[in-house]
Order: structure tokens, then sequence, then C-alpha cells
């Protein structure tokens, strides 16, 4: 029987995802903030810098939870306990090779992502810190990905928030400790990090355990993989690893060039960096709700459900929209402050914040519509479209960094956004035709 989707269930989803997943965003912002109040450029700079590197790894990567968020949702909607215990499995006997390999790379990868950022001698001193302790949390940062898409995929909403909450609220908290009371600096926030990192993997792998509502035990053998299946895996997730590849090119790009303008200039972008992810992930909350319910009319093979799915979309993105676009609007001038008093930093902010009141408008309907493709299993327009608005990003800074320099550059990645969805919107239709053929 088809899934009746109204305006209450998909709340019921979407609200408790936007809590979640926007204390994530959150975490980098404290992170900032914390170090902000010190009063160095080069410190926020540095926590910048390193966060880049991370999230550079991390998301190369983070088709774990993406895909495991579809694969999970297609086996709900086919109701079959040995399809869900594989879309756990699979991934996560992957996130710890991978995990692994980032940790025994640490030195190489740390050199290559200088030589590709160029940071400023003091920034980069204060970077390596950062990277050399993070880098040790990383099988955890991608065991928790699986834990957490598999959450997701289930629609155990309950039980993924309070996942995400619990490790990005204990980070924060040591974050405070170990910068504001302790004096740790950059050390400090790594640490901070790190152990919230291992320990809300311990939560979730207890609470998968618990809403699972059968045993993983008999179907542990199905964790090994062969090199045949592991070649399709990984084949099955190439678009979703390139369309990340995409994004790190262009996250990679905006600090590179903004290292290049000053350190104030990268700490200033920075700040307004902070504000997007939040707002991203603000998104990112709808995006997840209309993954489950498109990878569930995946598996219902029900286009009616899908249809239902596109309203609810559009309709909260239009609202989330409206709603964040007038608070950033009434509010940017303080948003500032929360990060930091430098005056230089304050005074470039004021100068690219028109860019930031734009952003929920041109950036909405990219980061709801992509969840829409990834939960049916429809990933190569998510390559295609993120491809070219890379391009578009490329070309722009090409043409106008020399001239408008930070100006440019904030032109640049607001264009990229605004690909996103123009390239994206009309594949609508293949995810249609998964619904009647899958």
């Amino acid at each position: 029987m088809t899934t009746l989707l109204t305006h209450k269930n998909y709340l019921k989803i979407a609200l408790p995802f936007i809590v979640s997943t926007v204390t994530q965003p959150l975490l980098g912002a404290v992170d900032t903030a914390v170090i902000g109040q010190l009063g160095s450029a080069a410190l926020i700079g540095g926590v910048a810098i390193g966060t880049v590197i991370m999230n550079t790894l991390y998301w190369l990567f983070g088709f774990f939870r993406v895909s495991t968020t579809g694969q999970s949702a297609i086996a709900l909607g086919k109701n079959c306990e040995q399809s869900k215990a594989v879309s756990l499995l699979h991934p996560f006997v992957l996130a710890v090779i991978v995990g692994g390999i980032f940790i025994l790379s640490q030195s190489i990868l740390w050199q290559a992502s200088e030589w590709m950022i160029r940071p400023e001698a003091e920034v980069a001193a204060q970077a390596k810190q950062y990277f050399l302790i993070l880098i040790w949390g990383a099988p955890f940062v991608l065991l928790n990905y699986t834990v957490i898409g598999w959450l997701m995929g289930q629609a155990k909403v309950k039980e993924t928030l309070l996942t995400q909450i619990f490790g990005n609220v204990l980070n924060i908290v040591l974050d405070i400790l170990f910068v504001a009371v302790l004096d740790m600096g950059v050390a400090g926030v790594a640490i901070a990090t790190l152990i919230a990192q291992i320990a809300t993997f311990a939560v979730g792998i207890w609470l998968v355990r618990q809403a699972a509502g059968f045993s993983f035990a008999p179907y542990l053998a199905l964790a090994r993989m062969g090199r045949e299946e592991l070649k399709t895996i990984i084949s099955a997730n190439t678009d979703l690893l390139l369309r990340t590849v995409c994004l790190l090119v262009m996250f990679n790009s905006m600090a590179r060039f903004g290292s290049a303008l000053g350190a104030d200039t990268l700490a200033t972008n920075a700040v307004v960096m902070q504000i997007t992810f939040l707002i991203s992930y603000m998104f990112d909350g709808i995006a997840n709700a209309s993954s489950v319910f498109s990878g569930k009319s995946v598996g219902e093979k029900s286009p009616a459900l899908l249809a239902q799915v596109l309203k609810m979309n559009f309709q909260w993105t239009l609202l989330f929209v409206v709603a964040l676009t007038l608070v950033i609007a009434v509010t940017h001038s303080q948003l500032v402050l929360l990060f930091t008093h430098i005056p230089a930093v304050v005074q470039q902010f004021h100068q690219i914040s028109l860019w930031l009141i734009a952003f929920p408008l041109v950036a909405g309907f990219g980061l709801t519509v992509y969840g829409i493709f990834t939960g049916s299993g429809t990933t190569r327009p998510v390559r295609n479209s993120t491809f070219m608005a890379l391009l578009v990003f490329l070309l722009t800074i090409y043409l106008a960094l020399d001239t408008l320099e930070n100006q440019g550059l904030w032109l640049a990645f607001t264009l990229f956004y605004i690909g996103r969805i123009a390239f994206l919107y009309p594949y609508i239709g293949e995810v249609r035709q998964r619904c009647c053929t899958s």
C-alpha cells in the first residue's frame, strides 16, 4: 500500500533531522567563535585551514552517509531484514578501511594540503597542530557517517537526533573547557573534537542495536566482501564520490584564494562560511527527510508517493528560504560579533554581507532537491549538475578575481549554488522512472 505523505508525517521526520544536522556546522561555528575571542586572525585562519583539510578528507567519503541513507530507506520500503543489515554492514567495513588509510597517510596528506592551500607560516603552524590531532578521529567520523546514515534511512528520528546532538554538544562543552578555561588554544579545539567523535560512535552503535528490532549476528558473514562485490559497491558510489570531489575543489579554492588575499580576508571568509554552513545544514534536514521518503517511493514502486515528496520538498524549502533570508537580513550586523571583534575582520565582513543575505535564496532548492535524487539512488544527475556548477565557479574566478578580489570570490561561490539547482532539476524525470522500474 502506498504511503500517504502529509505535512505532519513529513515534518515528523524533517524537523528532528534539521535540529540534528544543524548541530554539525554549529560545532564549527563554536570552534571559530571560541578561537576568535582570543583576538588573533592567525588562530582563526589556522582553525579554518585545518577544518578545510579535515572536511576535504571527510566530505570526499561523505557518500558513506548519503548512500547508506538511500540504501537503508530502500530496504525499509522493501521491509527486508537482510537488506537492512547489509545496508549497514558493507559501508561499515569500508569506513574502517578508509579511516585506517587516512591515519597511515597523515604525513603525505598534510604536505599535499599545505602545498595546495599555501597559508602564511603562522597560520600553517596552527593548522598543522589541529590536523595532526584530528586525523586520529578519521575512522570514527566515517563510522559515524554510516551509523547516522542508516538510522536516517530507517526513519529512526529519535536515535538520529540523540546521536548527533550528543556528540556535538559534548564537543562544544569541551571546546569551551579546553580553550576558554584551560587556555589550550587550537590544540584544545582539536582534542575536544577527537574525544567527541569517539564518544559519538560508542553511543551511535549502541542505539543502532536498540533501534534495529532484529539481531545483526546472523548477517555478519555478509559483511565480508570479495573483490568483485567491493568493486560493485565502489562503482555504485562513484557518482557521489565525484560529486563530492567537485564540492571539495570549490571549498578548497575558496580557502586558497582567500588565503592569498591575506590573513584578515581568510579569517573574514571563515566567519561567513561558518554561517553558510549553518544555513546549509538547516536545508539538509529537509533533504534528509525527502531522501527517506524518496527511497521508500522506490522500494514501494510508488510514483504517487514521489509526487507527494516533491510537493512537500518545494513547499517547505520555500518557507525556509523566506524565513532564513529575513533572519539573516535583520541580524547579519550582530552575527559577526558572535565570532570575533577584530576590527579588520568585522569591517571586511560588512563589505561582503550581501552575499550572505542572498545565500538562502540562491542555495536553498539545490540543497534540498538533491536529497530526492540520492534517496532514490539516482546519483548520476547529482554528479553531472555539480560538475557543471563547478565549471561556472572556476570560470567566474578566472574572469572576476583579479578585478573584484574577495567580492569576485563570493560572486563565484553564489553562482556555484545557483548552478547546482539549475543543472539538477531538469533530470527529475529519471527519479520518476526509477519508481516505476526498480
